[in-house]
């Protein structure tokens, strides 16, 4: 049996699903990431992730969990694994996320989760790593 824990990757989409609501899907898929698996990260995804929690149409979310964004952001980052991309990937039909598949490239991810099923889901497998729901996520063993 193999004991190695997964390599994860979350897309923006899923991180702001948890901020949303902390009690949803994507909320339980990350929790079950951060007790089980790998999760990594590059500066291009988590300067993403601070653009887009930074906009003004998130501040009721906010006040609603009583949780800051650098409270929301730092909790997420502690547990991650900051990767170098040394893999590029341009195959994503919208550009801005083969920022994610560089990185899953880079980190040797086993999985990304996603909820952009538009764009990244549809792309399953993708080199040999999952591109999954975090309801999916939630199901694999």
């Amino acid at each position: 049996m193999n004991s190695a824990k997964k390599r994860v990757v979350f897309d923006t989409s899923t991180l702001i699903g948890v901020m949303i609501n902390p009690h949803s899907v994507p909320a339980l898929a990350l929790a079950k990431a951060v007790r089980e698996c790998e999760i990594f990260v590059s500066a291009e995804t988590l300067e993403e992730l601070q653009t887009v929690l930074s906009r003004d149409k998130f501040d009721r979310y906010f006040k609603k969990h009583g949780q800051t964004r650098e409270e929301f952001f730092f909790q997420y980052f502690i547990h991650t694994h900051i990767v170098e991309i040394m893999e590029i990937s341009t195959d994503c039909s919208d550009p801005k996320d083969n920022k994610f598949l560089s990185l899953a490239l880079s980190a040797k991810a086993d999985i990304i989760v996603s909820s952009d099923v538009a764009h990244l889901i549809v792309m399953h497998p993708y080199k040999g790593i999952d591109i999954i729901s975090p309801a999916a996520f939630l199901r694999k063993t």
